[in-house]
């Protein structure tokens, strides 16, 4: 969505963060909200990650870093191959977890639950909580809490990590200041494969670009 200088200047004290949505997934291409259900990426999805890949082939990661769910590990391991660097997981990362509609075809839920789904989630997205499950705000703050404590562990370098579009949504609007109620309107969720980046300064996180996916074509 947005053009980045990927070798931007970065102070020598903050840590610079690339995280980066995972590629087309099987949820993605059936139009199911698999949430935390582990199900892999598409062929489509692994050449988009190899892409992305490619596009920051030349920008001197300390870490890979991804959620633990297999459709982002597999996204993140053509950066790790490159670099020669193990991925680094944590449930931290993962998307929303939607109670019960996990693994629930949106079609169903367009019927069976419209205006919980399409005003509730789709219209509502940062005071949404799913069924039986996790509410997006907390979600903000699991993905903030992590990543400042891998940003802590990283001091003054640059990390790459892949999560999922709710989760990263959820946390720009947080960063960026908005209230929950307005990150419906703020941010749109990421594209598959594409690369957002924020820096920590020791306190909080700055973003300084969303979406960027022109790599894609």
């Amino acid at each position: 969505i947005q053009n980045e200088n990927i070798n931007g200047a970065i102070s020598t004290e903050n840590t610079r963060v690339y995280v980066i949505r995972h590629g087309e997934s099987v949820g993605n291409l059936h139009r199911i909200c698999l949430g935390h259900t582990d199900l892999d990426i598409t062929e489509l999805g692994t050449k988009q990650a190899q892409k992305t890949a490619e596009a920051l082939s030349e920008v001197d990661f300390a870490a890979v870093y991804a959620s633990d769910l297999i459709r982002a590990v597999h996204t993140a391991e053509p950066h790790a191959r490159i670099r020669g660097f193990e991925v680094r997981t944590s449930p931290d990362f993962r998307e929303l977890y939607f109670g019960n509609w996990e693994n629930a075809s949106v079609l169903m839920l367009k019927e069976k639950f419209h205006d919980q789904f399409m005003i509730g989630w789709r219209q509502n997205f940062g005071t949404f909580t799913a069924p039986e499950g996790e509410s997006v705000v907390e979600m903000a703050e699991r993905m903030e809490w992590g990543i400042k404590r891998i940003a802590e562990e990283n001091r003054g370098k640059t990390i790459l990590l892949t999560s999922h579009a709710a989760a990263i949504r959820a946390l720009w609007g947080k960063i960026s200041g908005h209230t929950p109620s307005e990150w419906a309107e703020a941010y749109p969720f990421p594209t598959n494969a594409s690369y957002s980046i924020l820096e920590y300064d020791g306190e909080r996180l700055i973003p300084i670009s969303y979406s960027n996916d022109s790599h894609l074509g």
